[in-house]
């Protein structure tokens, strides 16, 4: 078993991700990452990830505090794990009724001109495509800690996990109310 503690990683994205990130201060605690842990195992299905996340605050599980989220960035900005909550959106068939959390993979881009100071901005397309986009994965948010275990590495195209982050969601909605884009701003990243 290959176990990694991610305390300081080298940033691998756009510098621009670190400059669009808002202040410590205008960032909820929730938001704030205290500690982050990767660890690949072998699993049934072969290699498997689990990633565990320590913030500073509770997270908000009420469904109330918006739309935000956590991801381990894998391949640049390809194969993106995310855990992620934004109602009333429903993309996913696994979605805590309560919380609004589920996870995703997604592929992830530079933002268009419909996010304007986004970080990065959600590949709708290529994402809707993925195998793996509606993924039913373990999970759980307890307090300051949140896990989400047993991950295929295949699910992320078999890559390593580069950056861990916190972020934000702004939804860029059609007149029928779906979305047309997706734009993320990153508020913390280890």
């Amino acid at each position: 078993m290959k176990k990694t503690k991610l305390m300081t990683l080298l940033c691998t994205l756009a510098p621009s991700i670190l400059a669009s990130s808002p202040s410590w201060a205008e960032t909820p605690d929730y938001l704030k990452l205290k500690e982050v842990e990767v660890e690949w195992k072998s699993g049934g299905k072969g290699k498997v990830l689990d990633v565990e996340i320590e913030t500073s605050g509770a997270v908000p599980m009420d469904g109330k505090a918006g739309a935000f989220g956590y991801g381990a960035l894998t391949d640049g900005t390809n194969n993106v794990l995310v855990l992620v909550t934004h109602l009333p959106i429903q993309d996913s068939t696994h979605v805590d009724p309560k919380s609004g959390f589920h996870p995703h993979v997604l592929d992830l881009k530079q933002p268009t001109s419909a996010c304007p100071g986004a970080t990065l901005e959600v590949d709708l397309e290529s994402s809707g495509n993925n195998t793996a986009f509606d993924a039913n994965y373990k999970w759980s948010i307890n307090g300051t800690k949140i896990k989400i275990e047993n991950v295929p590495v295949a699910d992320l195209g078999d890559a390593g996990v580069e950056n861990v982050v916190s972020f934000t969601i702004k939804p860029v909605l059609d007149a029928k109310n779906n979305p047309t884009n997706l734009c993320v701003t990153v508020a913390e990243q280890i």
